[in-house]
């Protein structure tokens, strides 16, 4: 039975692995769509939703299925009733990635008001963070908890930057007032898709450590305290293994 509880387990990761990845990349399609105005791109991505929405329909009924015949415990409940939330914040990214390239429709036959760099940017490290936390899912390790952190803020920040840039132009041409209020509305869509990265991650950590914590909420004691104890999971796991 364990033997069998295992290899759905792994099956599931693996479907959120493929989520991920097709989530990852409905995402970095819908700002090149952007930073290119090409329509097509932008429409494809758009029609790429219903598959995550499927999958995301096909994991939630596969991981209640398992909960349901095999009648996990501790931290294997935890483990799985977990994935709900990943998988829907998977979810969330790509409905945020259909926001941009839908934004890229209405701008089809407008002469950008100026060269797009901090999207881009924060599409990047977006995208970076999303990585992190898939990482972090893989191998339930938390040790880049401090990068996580700090990608999050980095998002933040470029979205500050990208509000008041657009607001300078606007303010200069009222001509820009279309385009600068799409800019800061996909500023915002890649602030938020930062957000359910990192809500992946502190997902992660409450399968690792028993306990939810708000990211924003945490401190650089709560952080150097996390940080040691996953070394020491680190280092019991590396004992069992060479054992």
């Amino acid at each position: 039975m364990r033997v069998e509880f295992n290899e759905e387990l792994r099956m599931i990761k693996d479907q959120i692995l493929l989520m991920a990845a097709m989530t990852e990349k409905m995402l970095s399609d819908s700002v090149l769509a952007l930073k290119s105005q090409n329509n097509e791109l932008a429409r494809s991505v758009i029609e790429r939703d219903d598959l995550v929405d499927a999958k995301e329909i096909e994991l939630q009924l596969v991981v209640s299925q398992v909960i349901a015949t095999q009648g996990p415990v501790a931290t294997d409940l935890r483990r799985l009733a977990s994935t709900y939330k990943i998988i829907t914040n998977l979810e969330r990214i790509a409905d945020l990635a259909v926001n941009i390239s839908k934004r890229v429709l209405e701008l089809s036959d407008v002469v950008y008001m100026k060269r797009l760099i901090d999207i881009p940017r924060a599409c990047e490290l977006a995208q970076t963070l999303l990585k992190l936390s898939m990482q972090a899912f893989v191998h339930e390790d938390i040790t880049r908890l401090r990068e996580v952190v700090d990608l999050e803020d980095e998002i933040d920040a470029l979205n500050i930057q990208i509000h008041h840039d657009c607001l300078a132009y606007m303010i200069d041409n009222t001509k820009n007032i279309h385009q600068g209020s799409v800019f800061i509305f996909v500023g915002s869509y890649l602030e938020r898709i930062g957000d359910h990265a990192t809500n992946i991650f502190e997902t992660v950590f409450y399968i690792v450590t028993g306990d939810y914590i708000d990211f924003n909420d945490l401190d650089e004691e709560t952080i150097e305290q996390t940080l040691a104890l996953q070394k020491k999971i680190n280092a019991i796991e590396n004992e069992n293994l060479t054992e």
